[in-house]
Parts: C-alpha cells; structure tokens; sequence
C-alpha cells in the first residue's frame, strides 16, 4: 500500500512538471526542480536559495529576468536547510509547505468552503487559492506582501477586519526574514504612508493630494503609470498601474530603508531606478525639527521661516538643529491672530491634522480662526477645487521646501507680526483722507469763488456810480476803537446808507481812500474806501 502512495505522488510530481501548467491541483504537489509559470510566462512560483545563503524558501520570482528578482516569500521567516520539501493544496483549499521530516513549515488561511480548490499563478504575479469553477479568492498572496509591491497589489488597511498590507525590507540581501523597515499607513489623523525604522520615522510621503502623495512630486502620475487612492469607512487603501502591461516593475522596501521603483531594461538588461524616496537628506524625517524649512539646495539646509526664530540661536548656528524654530511673536488666544501663506512647501504631518473634504477655503480659515488649538491650515487638494480643508492642532513638523511643486499653507501668527490689528482701517482711511481733503479743499475754494465774484460784481457798480477804482472797504465802529478785519456790511447796505455815497456824508479823506459816515440804526461806522 506505501508502495501505491508513493507511486501516485511520483506521477503526480511528473505530471506536473511536464505539463508546465500555472495552477496547483489538489494533491499535485510541487517540489524542488519544478515551475508553476503564468499563463504570459511574467512569473514563476518556484523553491529557491538567495545568493549564498544555502537556505532554501519557496517564492515567487521574475520569470523572463536574467538577475535573480523575487516578489514574494512564503516561509521568510522559516528557511529549509535543503530541496526534500513540498508545497501541497489540501482539499479544504489549504496551501501547506512540508518539510522532510513532515512538519507544516508555512501554510495560507482560509475558513470559507470550497468545493473544487485549485491554487493558480496569475501574470500579475498575484498566487492565488479559489474554486475551480470561479474567480472569487479564498486566499491570495496579494494579501501578504513582502518587501515588493507589484502593479494592481493593494496595500493598506481595512478598517472592517484590521487587516494591514504593507511592506517589509529583507533583513540582508541573501536573507528574506523581515527587517528593519516598513512601508506603512498612518490613519491618525489625515492618512499617510511612512517608512519605518523600527519605531521611528525614516521617511513620510505625505497625504494624499488627489493624484499622488503630497510631499513626493516625483511620483505624480505620468504616462507610463498612475496611482489610485481609497479612502472610505471601510478601507484605506493605494495601488500603481502601468499603462503599457508589457512593462516589467516593482515598488521595493530594500533593506537600507530606501523605497524604490525600478523598471526592467531589456537593453541592458537590469533594473533601472525610476523613483527612489528618501532621495536626499530633506527627506529624512523631522530633519529641521518643528517649524524649521529644510531646502537641500541652501547650505545650510535648515532655516527658519519668515516670523520664525531659531529656539536656541547657538546651536542652531553650530548646526544643531534638534530644538527647531518657534514665532518670533507668542500666539496668544486672548489677543489678535492672522495668518501668513507659506507657498510651495511639502506638508507638515498631518497625525495631529483633521480634514474635511466639503470646505472651502475661506470657511476653513475661519474654523482655524476660532479654534486656539489651531495653528494652521491649508487645502490639500490639488485637482482644481477649492473645497477641502485640513487644520493642523500641533507645532508643524517635517516640513521643507519645493518651489512650483509644493503646496500652500496658512500659518497662524500674532497680528503684532503681520502689522497694526487696525490694517484693514488704516489702508480705508489713507485713501478715503485725500479724498475729503480734497473735497473739503474744492469747497472752500468755490465759496471763496463766489464770494469773490460778488464782491467784484459790487466794485464794477460802485465803479460805474462813482467813478472810482476801489478794491477794499472798511468800517469802524464810531463807539470803539476796534477795526473790523473784514467789512461787516455788502456794498449794497454801505451804498444805501450812505445815499450812494453822498457827498453829504463824506468826511474828508485819508490815506487809505475817501472816508464816508454811515449812519444805521442802531450805531454810527466811519468808513473809508482804498483805492488801487
């Protein structure tokens, strides 16, 4: 009987080695020395040993690649020591891997029935388990990235069932187990993905903006690629898509931290870096500490914003730059803020941040406005709409400098800083001042016009009346000794009361003109005309 089960798993090892097929029957296990290859020939499922290591995992790799590339290990962390073991499909739709001495090394998971399982090796490069007479997956390897992404592999996490997809460096070049760094989601606050050192921040790509990660410009969506981004109640998630599928590429967490998209040179024959993140020590994470502007341009690289102030002044010259910038100027709830643009910047952290994507941008600076906590905001939304409003409610960290690339942000200050908190009026009354004075100026020069004009028109009558060419008149109070500055009567009342100038009532002449006694009724005024 041992004999008869040792013969059928032969034939069944040879039936599948020689059929080249791209799915795993039940019971058809496979072993070192045979290839479960997609259908266009991109992938192959495989045991395989890194470089010269002498450990043994099953794995799935670039097909078509001259240079050993893997995409995905299944026992990473639970190398073989030589070629005796199998990948078997139970019935149950349960891939198990066995080493030589019987023991489960590695195993998929899933609890859902199944009639008719069979494992199959898509050309996305995606493993997967499913009935024989459908499409929906009971399991994929999709689900349980390593250190690649490939084209369409979600990453993420459902906020239903907890489930998080991310990825994980190699711990070294010829050892798969997990490393040092991940690429993860952070859903504190705004989303956004990080690279992880362990516990600490190596690199943040920033929220989302709506058509790439807001603090890397370089992976904006071009013709050979685009992104596509969710975030619901359900899931928050991110995948890449090549346009030309013949395109061979992969997103890799390599093992110095460095997240790297590289396509395949048929030419050369090697991989080519497309995209590489961190790219330069500003993307190293809080390299300027909160508030500071890091521009790998400037030497040095760090500085502190307009209205901004180095906290310790000496060690930031000594290029220590660990204490970071605070406002020149206190923000203080019970006085006056405004709020200063900060254009073309990568945005600061947004797990203290809270978003909403149906307010504008006037709307959100008032939120802001009224909020003390609030020390910033900012639309992050780069489509072409002017709603969306994300508010910052902690010091700005990780913050740098791109020009026309970046973003803009409205930073809370003390008015003090941007000004009188009386601009507003001031800028009204500099203009609206000339304006009355002006005005007040126009009137007063017509009333003296007009004056003028009457008191010339009564000259030309005395004129014509007496024959004479007098410009001024003036009268004096017989009681007092006072003179008038001005003549107290018009022409037409001193002419009357002196019967047109009668010579009745001339008293004689002076040095200023003829001198006329005037007699009302109340008192007696001596007048005299001065001629030119």
């Amino acid at each position: 009987m041992e004999a008869i089960n040792i013969l059928f798993l032969l034939s069944s090892i040879w039936i599948l080695s020689t059929t080249a097929l791209d799915t795993i029957p039940v019971n058809q296990p496979l072993t070192d020395g045979t290839t479960i290859i997609s259908s266009g020939a991109k992938f192959k499922l495989e045991f395989f040993s890194p470089g010269t290591s002498g450990k043994w995992y099953l794995g799935i790799l670039f097909n078509k690649v001259t240079v050993q590339t893997v995409v995905w290990v299944a026992n990473r962390d639970s190398p073989l020591n030589d070629t005796s073991s199998v990948l078997n499909l139970t019935r149950q739709g349960i891939l198990t891997l066995i080493n030589d001495s019987g023991r489960v090394i590695w195993s998929s998971n899933s609890t859902r029935h199944v009639e008719n399982p069979i494992a199959q090796l898509l050309d996305s490069g995606n493993l997967v388990v499913r009935d024989d007479s459908t499409e929906n997956y009971l399991w994929q390897s999709f689900d349980y990235p390593t250190d690649t992404a490939l084209p369409g592999m979600k990453l993420g996490i459902d906020l239903k069932t907890g489930f998080r997809g991310f990825l994980r460096s190699w711990k070294s070049r010829n050892d798969p187990s997990k490393g040092e760094f991940n690429w993860v989601f952070d859903l504190r606050g705004f989303p956004q993905p990080f690279v992880m050192n362990g516990s600490i921040e190596h690199y943040r790509s920033g929220p989302w903006n709506g058509r790439g990660f807001s603090n890397s410009p370089s992976q904006l969506p071009s013709p050979d690629y685009n992104y596509t981004y969710i975030s619901d109640p359900e899931k928050v998630s991110f995948m890449y898509q090549l346009t030309d599928r013949s395109i061979l590429a992969r997103v890799v967490m390599q093992v110095n931290g460095v997240l790297q998209l590289s396509i395949w040179n048929n030419q050369t024959q090697n991989w080519d870096d497309y995209v590489s993140v961190p790219a330069d020590n500003c993307d190293i994470y809080g390299q300027c500490q909160s508030y500071g502007l890091c521009n790998s341009g400037n030497t040095p690289i760090c500085r502190c914003p307009d209205k901004f102030e180095p906290k310790d002044p000496t060690e930031w010259a000594r290029g220590n730059w660990s204490k970071g910038c605070v406002r020149k100027t206190s923000l203080n709830c019970q006085k006056e803020v405004k709020f200063l643009k900060y254009p073309g910047i990568k945005f600061p952290d947004t797990r203290f941040a809270w978003y909403s994507r149906g307010v504008t941008l006037n709307a959100c600076e008032e939120l802001c406005l009224r909020n003390c906590s609030c020390m910033a905001y900012a639309n992050p939304d780069i489509t072409g709409t002017n709603e969306g409003c994300l508010l910052w409610f902690n010091e700005l960290m990780d913050i740098r400098e791109f020009g026309a690339s970046g973003q803009d942000i409205y930073v809370k200050l003390d008015s003090s800083e941007l000004g009188n908190s009386s601009t507003k009026k001031v800028k009204i009354l500099s203009i609206s001042l000339p304006v009355a004075a002006l005005g007040l100026l126009l009137a007063l020069c017509l009333i003296l016009y007009i004056r003028r004009k009457k008191k010339d028109q009564n000259q030309q009558h005395f004129s014509k009346g007496r024959g004479t060419r007098s410009s001024e008149m003036f009268c004096t109070n017989e009681n007092k000794d006072e003179e008038l500055d001005l003549p107290l009567f018009d022409f037409e009342t001193i002419s009357h009361a002196t019967n047109n100038f009668s010579l009745s009532n001339k008293l004689g002449e002076g040095g200023f003109g003829p001198v006329y006694k005037v007699t009302m009724l109340t008192e007696t005024f001596f007048c005299f005309i001065q001629t030119n």
